[in-house]
């Protein structure tokens, strides 16, 4: 088996942009009709302005980050035979060997479907994350489900299903070789 790279899905970066371009329109309107609108929003114009505002800046973010990924796919996740590369445009040293993997578990969480990947020592993988907001991202993982590393799959080409019979079938077949 060859390696198989595993890019994020253009149909649903389409969804983020669409979804992004709703909510930025409504915080325009927010922003903009703030003080003619009536009932509890009358009483405070601020808060419902810093709302409008709050909305545009998030969603404005979720649009570019989906436009991005329009243009041009990235590369979400690496399955090879020597193991699994989590990231490998953004943390090329998340390299999992499949040596150092336990299983892999999928949860659900409000109807997506995430799979975990159990490792070998998951506080070693926290340590050795230097990015202060990714460390604490990793040591919630760590703290609620036990690895620091998990998948959602709503963001990729490959459906959840297919992802863990994938890793599953490579993990089956590399576990125990040293390559």
């Amino acid at each position: 088996m060859d390696s198989i790279e595993i890019y994020t899905s253009k149909k649903k970066s389409i969804l983020l942009v669409i979804g992004s371009i709703a909510f930025v329109a409504l915080g325009v309107w927010l922003l903009m009709e703030a003080d003619n609108l009536s009932g509890w929003r009358a009483r405070n114009p601020m808060v419902t302005k810093g709302i409008g505002l709050a909305s545009m800046l998030f969603f404005g973010f979720g649009m570019i980050a989906g436009i991005k990924r329009l243009i041009k796919s990235e590369i979400a996740l690496i399955i090879g035979p020597k193991g699994i590369s989590v990231n490998p445009k953004k943390l090329p040293y998340e390299f999992v060997k499949w040596e150092d993997i336990l299983e892999f578990e999928e949860i659900k969480i409000h109807s997506t479907r995430i799979l975990i990947i159990g490792v070998k020592n998951p506080e070693h993988w926290v340590e050795k994350e230097t990015h202060g907001i990714r460390k604490k991202l990793m040591q919630f993982n760590v703290n609620n489900y036990g690895s620091p590393f998990n998948i959602g799959a709503s963001g990729l080409q490959i459906s959840a299903k297919e992802l863990k019979e994938t890793l599953q079938r490579y993990f089956e077949k590399y576990k125990n070789n040293k390559l």
